[in-house]
């Protein structure tokens, strides 16, 4: 009789040990995905007040990604197949979008202008835009703006430690490494990456 009062009360100690554990389990599930949100509602609030300077990170998975509704989100998760990267290899994304614009005025000294002539006229493009005025007398001002739309995934792939076998089944034994590759492309047509420079900074 004390043999199954024993193993009645092991029984019930290892239920509740289980319980305990899948409800820390849980737990810490939860906690995690609710600080995620937190992150994100923040990133978001951000993004939207008037702080120029300062930039949240969100935190999403793929699926998330996929499933937003936000038209950035579709254009990123589309880049991203573009490339034919697999969703578990993702580690990073990044849509940027910059404007650069300067503004120009020449006074020459001799009157190159009709009297009342007063000229103010626009070139522009999607990706480009020209604001010309000629005035009278003799000024020519100039203000050219560039848009920026620029997409950064960032992956990790493994890659052959040596140059790979044409033969497909010695290149199953060959030895490979993992890396970390950086894509980035710049859709406007004015603006040409030239160096760049990522740096993962080992702890």
């Amino acid at each position: 009789m004390g043999k199954y009062i024993y193993a009645i009360l092991i029984s019930i100690i290892i239920f509740i040990s289980g319980a305990l554990l899948y409800q820390g389990k849980q737990l810490a599930k939860y906690k995690n995905l609710y600080n995620k949100e937190l992150q994100n509602v923040e990133a978001y609030q951000i993004s939207n007040s008037e702080l120029k300077g300062e930039v949240r990170q969100y935190q999403m998975t793929m699926d998330d990604i996929r499933a937003s509704k936000d038209s950035i989100d579709r254009k990123l998760a589309q880049m991203v197949d573009k490339l034919k990267i697999k969703d578990s290899k993702v580690e990073y994304l990044q849509y940027q979008t910059a404007t650069a614009t300067k503004q120009d005025t020449i006074f020459f000294k001799d009157t190159l202008f009709v009297n009342k002539v007063d000229i103010d006229t626009l070139i522009q493009d999607k990706w480009y835009k020209l604001r010309l005025g000629l005035h009278y007398p003799s000024e020519v001002s100039v203000s050219p703006t560039f848009n920026s739309e620029k997409y950064i995934i960032v992956n990790s792939k493994k890659v052959y430690n040596k140059p790979p076998s044409k033969i497909f089944f010695i290149r199953w034994f060959q030895k490979r490494h993992q890396v970390v590759e950086v894509n980035i492309e710049e859709k406007s047509p004015y603006i040409i990456n030239k160096n760049n420079k990522f740096i993962k900074v080992l702890n």
